[in-house]
């Protein structure tokens, strides 16, 4: 495991069940709540978009995140 897999794991196992909004192309951003991770994908429950839609889940390729902070 490369130091850079190892800090992003470690980050988003103490931010799992917390809120995170997360960036993925230049214009395109979610929040919710980070239900599970692994080396490839985020999933996260309780979406909202940045124009208010919701769903209830959103897996997505950590490769295609630009950012992604806790709230």
């Amino acid at each position: 495991m490369s130091e850079k897999q190892y800090l992003l794991d470690k980050t988003l196992e103490r931010w799992k069940g917390q809120r995170v909004a997360v960036g993925i192309g230049s214009e395109i951003s979610f929040s919710g709540i980070l239900e599970d991770f692994d080396e490839e994908v985020i999933l996260l429950k309780n979406v909202t978009d940045y124009a208010g839609n919701k769903a209830r889940e959103l897996i997505v390729k950590i490769d295609d995140m630009n950012w992604i902070t806790l709230l």
